[in-house]
């Protein structure tokens, strides 16, 4: 009966995320992605391929739109919340207790937002369960299989993301402390390493025909200051309190705690996977703002173990977790419900909705200005990367050219196959890009012909100005 349960709760947030998905445009990391797939490669510049292959498959099986684009993220949150209540099961929770853990973790705004939005770490969430599990049963059994299965796993947690190699410590470490030497010298370990390593050679190959940029980029993207700061480690912090909601962002730190003084093995390998990669985003944190969705596998195992753990300390306990799940499960619900509905008024140019509404026209009405102006060779431009990805998805059905005249993610210039120099460029500039980017460029002339406003219930959203670029010969 149980079991019934965990396949309805699983269906009702895979219901509301369905109907929700189609209702709002996609954000930044997301339109980079489903361009991932559009343009598919080996790898990619700031990512490992597994995201653009999967965008890839499904739109050559279902064709192009919003929902499709986020059918991958639905279907794999609802593969992960069936692996995490299996997980709590085999921690000894009852059924019950990890119904509770399951829908503590949905109830989530981070995993609201990532039970929609395809990103890499949807992979390495997917993969975690198994990985523990496999590993488990390579300390009880070490089945020639199950070493094959260790190497496949962390093969695709590598296609995945980068951070996979994160992975290797913790695990590394649970062996070791569980005195476990035999597996370290065990010759099926090889086995695991070469179906690893030939999995992620595609990865390798097209880093080395591209002078290794990936890992330049990565390294940049995550270090980003030599000077160690208080400052961004605070706001990585507070970022993450109010993404994964306050309340179950103090139960995962629970989770933690009750995690070392468990002889579960499941807990105890997921203890060292979890905390090794929170304390690796910490570290980082302080020469950089770690985004909240980076250490959401820590977010996954910590929330359900630290509700489960709390149901079992008694009925006060009991009470007050069961009633902070469902006061999360209802604020998530209405959080979906604005996004379906947007019937919030917010002062101009506050709108949360800043990054995922108003492009298609934003775009739609510089395709019009384009065609109205008198140029053999034109395109559209923006001059920040973060609106690059948009610009390029929503102008792909146009069949119009487009430019990102900023070099910070030079993804973007592999695509383009060309340089824009020469071009008449219609300069797609938001109210909230930086002004000065402007005056860098060099053309013949520089002149506005349009500003638009995307107005949401009345109020400006996003105001977008239109400046022709004649003959554009790079930036001064």
């Amino acid at each position: 009966m149980a079991d019934k349960k965990i396949v309805l709760l699983i269906l009702f947030f895979t219901t509301m995320r369905l109907l929700v998905a189609p209702s709002f445009g996609l954000g930044v990391d997301e339109a980079h992605y489903v361009l991932y797939g559009y343009y598919l490669d080996w790898s990619y510049v700031d990512h490992p391929p597994l995201v653009g292959w999967t965008q890839a498959l499904f739109l050559h099986l279902f064709g192009e739109s919003v929902l499709i684009a986020r059918l991958p993220a639905i279907l794999l949150m609802a593969l992960i919340s069936w692996q995490c209540y299996r997980f709590l099961l085999t921690t000894q929770a009852t059924k019950t207790q990890a119904l509770w853990g399951v829908t503590a973790l949905n109830s989530s705004f981070m995993f609201g937002a990532i039970g929609l939005m395809l990103l890499p770490e949807n992979f390495l969430l997917a993969l975690v369960f198994p990985l523990i599990t496999i590993i488990i049963r390579i300390e009880q059994r070490g089945k020639t299989r199950d070493f094959i299965w260790l190497g496949i796993l962390l093969g695709l947690a590598g296609l995945g993301k980068y951070t996979a190699v994160i992975f290797l410590p913790p695990i590394l470490l649970y062996i070791l402390m569980k005195r476990r030497y035999d597996l370290l010298i065990n010759p099926r370990i090889l086995l695991s390493a070469a179906i690893g390593i030939l999995m992620i050679l595609p990865v390798i190959l097209w880093n080395a025909s591209h002078e290794w940029i990936s890992f330049t980029y990565q390294s940049s993207h995550v270090a980003g200051s030599s000077t160690i700061a208080f400052k961004p480690f605070i706001r990585s912090l507070l970022a993450q309190f109010g993404a994964y909601n306050p309340f179950l962002f103090l139960i995962a730190f629970y989770g933690v705690f009750v995690s070392f003084r468990s002889k579960n093995p499941a807990i105890l390998l997921a203890l060292w996977i979890g905390l090794g990669l929170e304390l690796f985003f910490i570290a980082t944190s302080f020469l950089k703002p770690v985004l909240p969705h980076w250490p959401a596998l820590f977010y996954l195992l910590f929330i359900p173990i630290g509700v489960v753990s709390l149901l079992k300390r008694g009925e006060k306990h009991s009470t007050v977790v069961r009633y902070t799940v469902i006061f999360s499960l209802l604020l998530s619900v209405i959080l979906h419900a604005e996004l379906f509905g947007k019937w919030g008024n917010f002062p101009d140019y506050q709108s949360p909705f800043r990054d995922i509404y108003g492009f298609d026209r934003q775009v739609a009405d510089g395709v019009t200005l384009l065609k109205n102006l008198n140029s053999p060779k034109t395109a559209l431009a923006v001059t920040n990367w973060t609106y690059g990805s948009r610009l390029g998805y929503y102008a792909k059905s146009y069949g119009v050219k487009t430019f990102v005249l900023d070099d910070y993610n030079r993804q973007f210039s592999l695509w383009e196959g060309e340089k824009p120099v020469g071009y008449d460029l219609l300069i797609v500039h938001s109210h909230f890009s930086d002004s000065n980017a402007l005056s860098s460029l060099r053309c013949d002339s520089l002149r506005p012909v349009a500003k638009r406003d995307t107005l949401l219930n009345h109020h400006k959203v996003d105001t977008v100005e239109y400046l022709w670029c004649v003959n554009y010969q790079g930036k001064k």
